[in-house]
């Protein structure tokens, strides 16, 4: 295993961000989180640094004066429910970005970049099990602005050495999501004894990624000795039907009532099985959470949200 000693995490105060950043500190490595916003939380264990990772000059000075071996680039906008008539919004944030952070490392020296990247960037699927490596077929200019993303850092990595991890996580759910997510629906609905109903996803498969699998992942990339590939699929291990996780919410929160319509999400993506066994032989992470485990996770994690703002 690598030992990194110093790592820098943009967007710390986020969903992934945050607890990723807590987990590496908990590991004992100097964590600096870098992000626009301090986190909402009582306390951190690592060092909050307020400020852009789209300023160049920024990250330079901080990665230079601050000694940082590792980048973990967990920051930008995040889903393609956010800024949809904004697309050069969304093009600065996440392909300028990141390529700034990229530069950042390769001026600097950095050992290891790992990006957050999303499955997102395939676009529709092909049959199942989908590679680490399909073509990128954008649907939309969040996925091709991930996609985009994810081309320069192979570039990086193949014209000037950068040894440079991307992470694609599929449908991530867990607490402290605060984006459009149709799991967190489904349980909320229910937990507030209302009738849910969506006019899409019977028939329609997901393979949904407990937050906490998608922090070992990773803290697992971070550690790792360089690996073989650039990229690798990041995701639970069971494509389920959204009639099926309907029906695990159902049995685990009683007086559930959810009904589907068929069809694809609007605003998702024909989605197969991601194979996920690179990950496993290269970063030796798998995920731990059953869907079943993850929705009882996150219903307690809900419940005492509800308890807290009464």
């Amino acid at each position: 295993m690598r030992t990194p000693r110093r790592v820098v995490i943009t967007g710390s105060s986020g969903f992934i961000g945050l607890p990723a950043a807590e987990a590496l500190a908990a590991e004992g490595y100097v964590v600096l989180g870098l992000d626009l916003v301090i986190p909402d939380v009582p306390k951190v264990s690592f060092e909050p640094v307020i400020g852009d990772f789209s300023n160049l000059d920024l990250v330079e000075e901080l990665v230079m004066e601050r000694k940082i071996d590792t980048i973990v680039h967990a920051g930008g906008i995040s889903g393609p429910m956010l800024a949809r008539d904004a697309p050069f919004t969304i093009c600065r944030a996440n392909v300028m970005g990141t390529i700034n952070l990229l530069e950042a490392a390769r001026v600097t020296g950095l050992e290891r970049f790992v990006y957050c990247s999303s499955a997102s960037a395939y676009g529709d699927t092909p049959p199942p099990p989908v590679p680490d490596d399909p073509p990128l077929r954008a649907v939309d200019i969040y996925s091709a602005s991930k996609g985009a993303a994810d081309l320069m850092l192979r570039a990086y990595r193949m014209q000037h050495h950068l040894d440079a991890i991307s992470l694609r996580i599929s449908n991530g759910y867990g607490p402290r999501r605060r984006t459009r997510c149709a799991l967190r629906q489904l349980i909320q609905d229910a937990l507030d004894g209302v009738p849910t109903h969506l006019d899409w996803g019977r028939g329609y498969g997901r393979s949904y990624l407990y937050v906490a699998d998608a922090v070992s992942a990773i803290v697992a990339a971070v550690k790792a000795e360089r690996v073989p590939q650039w990229s690798y699929n990041i995701t639970g291990t069971e494509f389920r039907m959204m009639e099926d996780i309907a029906t695990i919410v159902e049995r685990q929160i009683p007086g559930a009532k959810i009904t589907l319509d068929s069809g694809v999400d609007v605003l998702g993506y024909k989605r197969e099985q991601l194979d996920i066994s690179a990950a496993a032989r290269d970063l030796d992470w798998k995920p731990e959470f059953t869907l079943e485990r993850g929705i009882a996770a996150y219903t307690d994690f809900l419940k005492d949200e509800k308890r807290a703002v009464r």
